[in-house]
């Protein structure tokens, strides 16, 4: 039988099995197809999913956040927790609302004013809410005040006992789910859905208008109701068949329903389109192959061909070690035998140089410490070298694709997927563009963000077409982190050089200007620019011709001039500095520059002279009240030449008397007294029988020591003579303000009885009524009833602290007429103070904006109790005002301690913590008097 025909015939047989083969073949492709799209089906699935539940999780967290404010933790309706809801859905643009309702359903609290009038009592979330303790997730639903379709989570407010005392709603917006799930990647007829645990579709990535709000329909039913994740044939609702991945409703994200659709007729008619090529490019290389046979097989080829097939077997085995060598069969053959071994010998040399070249760069990658990436013409990843691996702790599978972005940080990741894109996109184009792009990159070791250059650029296997991409990322965190470092430092530097609260310059050899802070430049009244490369005295001719000088001697001896005190007249006011100038060397040893500083010590001086006023005034008190024991040691010894004993008693009494006067008015500054702390010092030894009661009432300096004698002679008079004189004896001391009087009732009640007024007067009571009628400026009125004494004592205006009389609250407040001088650097601030302040009851002075315009209203006022104070005013330090208080004032109060020295000795500062209430203030500056007049 001819060779012709046994190679016909053979190829007859060899079809049967190739055409079985390729049956096969065909049904392993659509098996594995199918498999294919359900595993990508259930890959999108689970990703819609992990981005359902990072949205959940975000809501829980914002939730836990908004219970945690103070506004909303009231369960209260106000303006601030309004404002806290708004700024959260301001910030926020996933969420519709945020509200907070009380446990009827009645809305407190809510971003959009419009819910403030609803109740939700009847939403099934809410009640599950009340009932769990617990957040609570709840369905589709169209927002009654909003009008908005949103997803309702609920968050309970727990009271003091732990109960549920509230609930706060936050609304996840359905249309933002939607525009989230539409920016999905799904191939040409792939749909997503989301729905809620009733079956309501949430969201959908294709035709939301249709279905969103729709019910599912049976087999999407089936599906929600699972036990687990799975993978089904169904027909969608817009009739589609789809090959469905699902996560039922009770698995993650729980409380939604998540399904991936992917079109199974379009990806299983590519498959048969593709089997099909293959087969009919498979009958035809047969047919083509019988074809030459039948021309060729005529000759002598059988044998050479053989021969030239035996070599070709082993490079097809990348064996290109194998030659044809000589054969016969005519000249034709032995050329082509020469023609293969050449190209074998091409392609042994070239396949040789390109293991070498693959064996290096394997080596590089390998061991290099960067990062190393490929990429397909699309722009996804499909290699990563062994550092990425180590550093991330991503292996290669979930690296792939877009996947490797997971590891960089979530900040980052909106603008690297843009570059990225940009980059992929330049490829479609004429000609590509790089991709360069810092990013944080999570190290897996230790969860560390480091900073990361990354850089792109196109594989090129023709000039004209881009066959893939490769990315490299360089570690550059510690460069980055010493950069900002770097530059931190110097804007602190030069911040607190422009901020610094002394004037700062730099001046050259020759005296000129190089540099010089806002501040310096203010005290010479013109403008920085203006100082660059001037003197100090073409700039600001009116200082002292000394401070030139000083300059000049640095400059001449290398030694610094410190603290020097000079004075000029601004505004026609002096004002006083300490100038303090220092040589700069350079690297050869000479003096190439000059620093100055100027520091303003006006302040300083007035306090030093106010204090010395202050010292010739106390001088002036001592001499009065030597006078005034003088007299009483005269007159009381007129009364009892005799009885030496007696006298003595007197004069002790009296003495001590003025003594306890002349504490309380040392503790109060000399400026006045509570009449309530003089009743009380001086009845305290008799503190059971004596009642008192009467409103705040403050008296003059001038006032508090006769009032002190009077009250005194009352008491002593009653131990002797009247109610206090027997056991059962009682006084009762009542006071009230009428009009700019003061009224005072003495009443003795249980002592002896009064028979007929007393014959004679002795000195205690001349000593009443002169005090009374003269340094009081009132009158006394005494009625002798038989159950004992009683007096009327008036005092006049002048012994009162104001003439004005305070009602309403302010009358029983005990900061009723106390003057408190605010001095806060932040003017807002400040102006707030000063009206909580005024609605305690107390007199305010100022707000002052600076140390001189405090210390103007300290010096214009006689009395100042007490004082509230920032650390700094206008930059500088407010040590010097806060010493001048220390001495006039009663109590101080800092808002800050910036600015005031750590290591005085004087006592730490009492601080004014915030939040800055009315009650908050009162009770502070009342807790300050008191521990003020404790001595504490």
């Amino acid at each position: 039988m001819p060779l012709a025909l046994i190679a016909f015939l053979g190829l007859l047989l060899a079809l049967i099995p190739a055409g079985i083969v390729q049956v096969q073949l065909e049904r392993e492709a659509r098996d594995t197809r199918t498999r294919d799209l359900e595993a990508q089906a259930m890959q999108l699935a689970s990703l819609v999913g992990r981005q359902v539940a990072s949205t959940l999780e975000g809501a829980r967290h914002t939730l836990r956040t908004m219970a945690a404010h103070e506004d909303v933790r009231r369960l209260e309706a106000s303006a601030a927790c309004d404002l806290f809801l708004q700024r959260v859905v301001a910030v926020a643009p996933r969420y519709a609302t945020a509200n907070v309702f009380d446990r009827e359903g009645n809305a407190l609290c809510a971003s959009n004013p419009a819910v403030l009038s609803t109740n939700i009592a009847d939403r099934p979330y809410f009640q599950r809410t009340l009932n769990s303790g617990r957040m609570e997730l709840g369905k589709f639903a169209t927002g009654r005040a909003s009008g908005q379709a949103s997803l309702h989570m609920s968050q309970p407010l727990l009271g003091a006992g732990g109960e549920v005392a509230g609930v706060l709603v936050l609304a996840i917006s359905v249309g933002w789910l939607n525009d989230e799930l539409q920016g999905l990647l799904l191939p040409e007829g792939g749909v997503a859905v989301i729905a809620d645990r009733t079956g309501i579709v949430v969201a959908r990535s294709a035709a939301r208008e249709r279905f969103v709000g729709r019910p599912l329909g049976a087999q999407g039913m089936t599906m929600l109701h699972a036990g687990a994740p799975g993978v089904m044939e169904a027909t969608s609702l817009d009739g589609m068949v789809r090959t469905v991945a699902y996560l039922p409703v009770e698995m993650e994200p729980e409380g939604l329903f998540v399904a991936v659709g992917l079109d199974t007729a379009s990806a299983i008619a590519a498959q048969e389109e593709a089997n099909v090529q293959a087969a009919v490019m498979v009958v035809g290389s047969l047919l083509l192959t019988f074809v030459v046979g039948l021309v060729f097989f005529n000759a002598a080829v059988d044998r050479p061909v053989q021969r030239m097939l035996r070599v070709a077997s082993h490079w097809a085995r990348q064996d290109w070690s194998a030659r044809v060598g000589h054969i016969r069969g005519g000249r034709e053959f032995q050329r082509l035998a020469a023609a293969l071994d050449t190209m074998a010998d091409a392609v042994l040399t070239r396949e040789a140089a390109r293991r070498r070249a693959l064996t290096r760069m394997e080596a590089v990658v390998g061991v290099a410490p960067q990062i190393v990436m490929t990429a397909d013409r699309a722009g996804h990843v499909d290699w990563t070298n062994p550092y990425w691996q180590e550093l991330t702790g991503f292996d290669t599978a979930r690296s792939l694709g877009l996947g490797w972005m997971e590891a960089t940080h979530p900040d980052d990741r909106p603008g690297l997927r843009a570059a990225w894109d940009a980059m992929v996109a330049s490829g479609l184009g004429d000609g590509a563009q790089g991709f360069s792009h810092e990013v944080r990159i999570c190290r897996a070791d230790d969860k560390q963000w480091r900073w990361h250059l990354m850089k792109g650029a196109a594989i090129r296997h023709d000039p004209s077409e881009i066959a893939a991409w490769a990315m490299v990322g360089i570690d550059f965190h510690e460069l980055r982190v010493i950069q900002a470092q770097a530059e931190d430092t110097a804007a602190q530097l030069r911040a607190t050089y422009e901020n610094a609260p002394v004037g700062l310059c730099l001046l050259d050899r020759d005296l000129r200007f190089i540099a010089i802070n806002d501040m310096l430049a203010a005290i010479h009244g013109v403008p920085v620019a203006d100082h660059i490369g001037r003197t100090l005295s073409e700039v600001a001719p009116d200082m002292p011709p000394v401070i030139e000088e000083a300059m000049r001697r640095v400059v001449a001896t290398g030694e610094a001039v410190e603290e020097l005190e000079v004075m000029c007249e601004v505004d026609g006011q002096p004002r006083f500095w300490l100038a303090s100038y220092r040589p700069i060397f350079g690297a050869d040893g000479s003096i190439t520059c000059v620093t100055g500083s100027k520091v303003d010590i006006t302040a300083r001086k007035r306090v030093e002279e106010s204090e010395r006023l202050l010292s010739r005034e106390v001088d002036h008190r001592a001499q009065n009240a030597l006078a005034v024991v003088r007299g009483l040691i005269r007159l009381s010894a007129a009364d009892a030449p005799d009885d030496v004993p007696a006298l003595v008693e007197v004069l002790e009494g009296r003495i001590a008397a003025m003594s306890r006067a002349h504490t309380l008015l040392s503790r109060e500054k000399w400026v006045g007294a509570e009449l309530g702390e003089i009743v009380r010092e001086e009845f305290a030894p008799q503190s059971g029988r004596i009642l008192t009661q009467g409103p705040p009432v403050r008296l003059t300096a001038e006032a508090a020591q006769p009032l002190t004698l009077v009250l005194h002679e009352l008491v002593t008079n009653a131990l002797k003579y009247g109610a206090l004189s027997v056991p059962e004896g009682k006084v009762t001391l009542r006071w009230e303000r009428q009009q700019d009087k003061l009224h005072m009732q003495w009443c003795e009640e249980g002592g002896p009885p009064m028979v007929e007024p007393p014959l004679r007067r002795g000195f205690g009571t001349r000593l009443i009524d002169a005090n009374i009628r003269g340094l009081l400026a009132g009158d006394i009125e005494r009625d002798w009833a038989e159950t004992g004494l009683r007096c009327t004592l008036v005092l006049g205006p002048e012994a009162l602290t104001g003439s004005r009389f305070v009602t309403g609250l302010r009358e029983t407040s005990p900061l009723a007429g106390r003057r408190v001088i605010v001095a806060v650097e932040n003017a807002a601030e400040a102006r707030s103070l000063a009206e909580l302040l005024r609605a305690s009851g107390c007199a305010v002075l100022g707000p002052a904006a600076s140390i001189e315009e405090a210390v103007e209203l300290i010096e214009a006022e006689k009395r100042v109790d007490a004082a509230v104070l920032s650390g700094t005013l206008q930059g500088r330090s407010a040590q010097p005002l806060a010493q001048l208080l220390r001495r006039r004032a009663s109590a101080l109060l800092f808002l800050n301690t910036l600015g005031l020295d750590s290591e005085s000795d004087e006592a730490p500062p009492r601080m004014l913590r915030p939040p800055h209430t009315a009650e908050g203030i009162r009770r502070a500056l009342v807790e300050a008097l008191e521990a003020s007049r404790n001595g504490s």
